[in-house]
């Protein structure tokens, strides 16, 4: 072999082991497919995919694909990290993804009608969240639509006692549903990319340990991912608004634009109640709440409303129709709001109790469960 043949293997050895060793310090860039078919395609052009924010309820779109004349569809993206997606078929069937390194094609085949079937092959970690889906769904179907549908046929009725107990009802079992799912998340999904799916129903105080086991668990196995971080992230948000906790300051545009903070709205004692025009619950505890501030104010009670629209008419109309006489606040983001974040709130209504020194002294108190903290803590 002559001199030269050897000179140019050895450049080109050196430049093979540069290149394998700048790809193995950066993230891989893959194009990922998903691709399917869907059963009922009629009334369905288009599928859109989009990142999803488990934090924040926002949905990126990435990709577009049209629905052909016998309803296959095909999606596609730039692969870097596992993450969370979400995919709709012209809004009459969604379903969430969570797809990992390697699942570079998956088959996605669904019904496409509102809670229709669907099926996937491809990514183990969306089949575990499916089957989290299913059980959360039959979970609320058992636990919380039957307090709904008695708040409904309460305020048809006009029975405002019946309206109350309903409501406080409702937000009782809002709460045993999440315990429902973190009880599935904990036996099924350990330490899967699916547990990033789940995190948006995550509930906190008396479950902080179990949250804090799952993603520590979690990190073990995945310590680099974007994911694990914002897991992580939430998770120390719970430990800062459980109950003995120092609340985080809150500051917000009230209905003027001008920016007030928690620190000099606050009264002795504080509710932050977290709500919007949108929610049937929300409205139907207004009275009560009216009640209850009007027998407390004077004594040194307020109330701070943050709201979780995101438009301003609907929050401004409803202000006026419903004359709520305490400050209001909301920077109209809806759950990717700073306040909404901060305290980790992803359903509503929520609230949050708080002492003249921002000490959090109870949370979710609705009705008389709130009527009867006060009574307590004034006299």
């Amino acid at each position: 072999m002559s001199l030269f043949k050897r000179y140019f293997l050895f450049i080109t050895s050196i430049v093979c082991l540069y290149l394998t060793a700048c790809q193995s310090t950066n993230p891989s860039k893959v194009d990922y497919e998903i691709s399917g078919k869907i059963e009922k395609y009629t009334n369905i052009s288009i599928a859109i995919l989009s990142h999803f924010d488990p934090v924040t309820q926002v949905k990126t779109p990435i990709d577009t694909g049209k629905v052909d004349a016998q309803g296959n569809y095909k999606l596609s993206f730039l692969f870097t990290e596992p993450d969370l997606f979400h995919v709709n078929f012209n809004d009459q069937q969604s379903t969430m993804l969570i797809i990992g390194e390697g699942q570079s094609n998956i088959q996605l085949d669904v019904e496409g009608s509102a809670k229709g079937w669907n099926k996937i092959k491809g990514s183990v970690d969306s089949e575990k969240l499916f089957a989290y889906d299913k059980f959360r769904l039959a979970s609320n179907a058992r636990v919380v639509r039957p307090t709904y549908e008695a708040i409904q046929t309460a305020s048809k009725a006009g029975n405002h006692d019946a309206e109350i107990e309903a409501v406080e009802n409702y937000a009782h079992a809002s709460e045993l549903h999440r315990v429902e799912l973190l009880d599935f998340t904990t036996k099924n999904i350990g330490t899967s990319l699916a547990l990033y799916g789940s995190m948006l129903r995550w509930t906190g105080d008396e479950e902080i340990d179990r949250i804090d086991k799952l993603v520590n668990d979690f990190k073990k196995i995945h310590p680099d991912l974007k994911m694990t971080q914002v897991m992580s992230d939430k998770l120390e948000r719970f430990k800062k608004v459980a109950v003995g906790a120092i609340t985080p300051n809150i500051e917000l545009p009230d209905s003027s634009g001008n920016f007030k903070s928690l620190h000099e709205l606050k009264g002795k004692y504080t509710l932050i109640d977290f709500w919007a025009s949108w929610c049937t619950p929300c409205i139907l505890q207004i009275p009560d709440l009216k009640a209850t501030y009007a027998e407390f104010h004077n004594k040194g009670f307020e109330i701070i409303g943050i709201s979780i629209d995101t438009r301003e008419s609907r929050w401004k109309n409803a202000m006026d129709k419903y004359n709520m006489p305490w400050p209001h606040l909301s920077d109209l983001k809806g759950y990717g709001s700073v306040a909404a974040t901060n305290y980790n709130v992803t359903f509503i209504p929520s609230n949050v109790l708080i002492d003249e020194n921002g000490k959090i002294i109870g949370k979710n108190l609705h009705s008389k469960g709130l009527e009867k903290k006060l009574k307590e803590l004034m006299n």
